[in-house]
C-alpha cells in the first residue's frame, strides 16, 4: 500500500532541479535542526538549491519536498565536478528531523554547539556512542515513529525506482569515493568524514537493515587510509576544542579550512593549538600531508594572514 505524504512543505520548481533522473541510491541524513518546518525554511533561505526529497518529522510524518525523481544538492562533496554531479543526481535524499550531535559541558548536554539555556538537552533524549564519533559522543535520539517511517519509505522507494537493497557492510565507516558507483542505501557520513549523520547507533542501522531486508556489501578501502579512524577522531576532537573557543565566525572559517585540507584528494591534516579565546588567531602544526595546501586553502577562504604555524581570520 502506498504511503501517505504530507505536502505542506513543498519546493517550487525554481527551488530544486525538476529534471527526471535515473535513481540508483538512497542517502539517509539528519537535519541538525529543530522541526521539519525549520529545516525546510533554512533550505528556502539558503538560495543554493539545497535539500532532500523527503523530511521525516519527529512524529513520523513524511514530508515530500519535491518529486524524488528530480534532485537538489544534498552531499556537499569535494569531488571533481563531473563525478559529484553524477552522484548527486542518482541519489534520493531522506532527512530525519534531529538536533544531531550534542556537546557536553559542565555535566549537561547542548545542541547546535551552543551553550545556553535554550539549547540544553536532556541525557534521557540522547544516544551515548561511548567515545567520540566525528567530534561528538552524544546524539539526539530518533523517535521510534521516525525510524519506522524511514524503513517504510526506503521500501517504497526501492520498489518504485528499482533500487538495489544493499548497504555497505560497516555502516559507521567512512568510504569516500569508494562509493562513487555504489548502488543501494548509504548514510551521509559514509561519503564525508566531517559529517556524523545519520546517528552512529548500530541499533538504528540494524533496524533499517532488517526492516528493509538489506544485503551487507563488503567495501574495501584498498589501504588508502593512512591515518586510522581512531587517529582521525582524536585529531578532530582536539581541533574542535580549539575552534569552539574562538570567535564563532572565525572558528567556523577555521573549521572550513580543516575540511578543505582533509577531502578525498588532499588528505592533509593539521593540529590546532593555542587558540585565542573569543579571538581570531589560532596556531597549528602539521600532522600529515602537504603543508603548502594550508596556505592555498587559507588564501582561497580569505584569511587575513597565515604562515608556517599561525592562522589569522579577519575580525568583523
Amino acid at each position: 500500500m502506498a504511503l501517505n505524504f504530507n505536502l505542506d512543505l513543498k519546493f517550487t520548481d525554481d527551488q530544486y532541479f525538476p529534471t527526471k533522473e535515473k535513481k540508483s541510491g538512497i542517502c539517509i541524513h539528519h537535519t541538525v535542526g529543530g522541526s521539519a518546518q525549520s529545516s525546510f525554511q533554512w533550505w528556502l533561505n539558503d538560495g543554493n538549491i539545497v535539500g532532500t526529497a523527503f523530511i521525516i518529522a519527529r512524529d513520523g510524518t513524511i514530508h515530500k519536498i519535491f518529486d524524488p525523481a528530480s534532485w537538489a544538492w544534498q552531499f556537499g562533496l569535494k569531488w571533481p565536478n563531473e563525478k559529484k554531479l553524477k552522484f548527486e543526481k542518482r541519489f534520493i535524499g531522506i532527512e530525519i528531523a534531529s538536533e544531531g550531535g550534542l556537546t557536553e559541558s559542565g555535566g549537561k548536554l547542548y545542541c547546535f554547539d551552543r551553550i545556553s539555556d535554550k539549547t540544553e538537552k536532556s541525557f534521557s533524549e540522547a544516544f551515548d556512542f561511548g567515545t567520540s564519533y566525528r567530534g561528538y559522543r552524544y546524539f539526539d535520539m530518533y523517535e521510534d515513529a521516525q525510524i519506522e517511517s524511514v524503513i517504510n519509505l526506503i521500501n517504497e522507494l526501492c520498489t518504485d525506482f528499482n533500487i538495489a537493497k544493499k548497504i555497505p557492510g560497516k555502516p559507521l565507516e567512512y568510504y569516500g569515493n569508494l562509493l562513487e558507483n555504489f548502488e543501494g542505501i548509504i548514510g551521509h557520513a559514509m561519503v564525508r568524514k566531517d559529517k556524523s549523520d545519520p546517528i552512529p547507533n548500530i541499533s538504528f542501522y540494524n533496524r533499517v537493515i532488517a526492516g528493509c531486508n538489506l544485503n551487507k556489501i563488503d567495501i574495501s578501502n584498498d589501504g588508502r587510509e593512512d591515518m586510522s579512524p581512531a587517529q582521525i577522531e582524536q585529531l578532530f576532537s582536539e581541533n574542535k576544542e580549539q575552534f569552539i573557543i574562538m570567535n564563532r565566525a572565525a572558528g567556523n572559517l577555521v573549521k572550513s579550512l580543516l575540511w578543505e585540507l582533509q577531502d578525498d584528494n588532499r588528505e592533509t591534516y593539521i593540529r590546532l593549538k593555542n587558540a585565542v579565546p573569543d579571538g581570531h588567531i589560532v596556531n597549528y602544526e602539521m600532522v600529515k600531508g602537504n603543508d603548502g595546501l594550508v596556505k592555498l586553502a587559507a588564501e582561497s577562504l580569505g584569511f587575513k594572514s597565515w604562515d608556517n604555524n599561525k592562522l589569522e581570520v579577519h575580525s568583523a
